[in-house]
């Protein structure tokens, strides 16, 4: 990977029964919760990556409905820096299972009153709770850093 370039993240936003698709990472003794995704392999399309990503993290396959927004996250040391690109998907098939990747905790649906009560990275929080009372939002959110 180049450290000289941003990292292209990619991130399914699935909602079923009214609640959110949400896996927990835990990291250095750090767990948080974000949405199903990760980076974008060289050659690969946005599209193909979701898919991927979703495959390995959640054992579901899944389409894009559509595209929904975007952020950026850069660390205040400057030694991270991502793109993140968000995506309604539908599942298509498959059991909910979490993923073996070693960082994977956690995977769960939230309801909006759930969400509430736990750590999102980036902060989309508000973002996703608009999308799920299919209120309005902004498509790009600019920079967000949370620790």
């Amino acid at each position: 990977m180049d450290n000289n370039r941003p990292r292209v993240r990619v991130a399914g936003v699935l909602e079923e029964d009214g609640k959110l698709l949400l896996i927990e990472h835990t990291k250095n003794e750090r767990s948080y919760w974000l949405l199903p995704g990760g980076g974008v392999d060289w050659g690969e399309s946005l599209e193909e990556a979701v898919k991927r990503e979703f495959l390995e993290e959640t054992n579901l396959t899944v389409k894009i409905e559509e595209f929904l927004f975007i952020s950026e996250t850069l660390a205040p040391d400057k030694t991270k820096h991502v793109i993140n690109l968000y995506f309604k998907v539908k599942r298509e098939s498959g059991e909910l299972a979490l993923g073996d990747d070693s960082v994977l905790s956690d995977l769960k649906f939230f309801t909006l009153e759930e969400m509430d009560k736990i750590k999102i990275y980036p902060n989309v929080n508000g973002i996703l709770k608009k999308i799920m009372k299919k209120e309005s939002y902004e498509n790009f959110l600019g920079m967000i850093w949370d620790k």
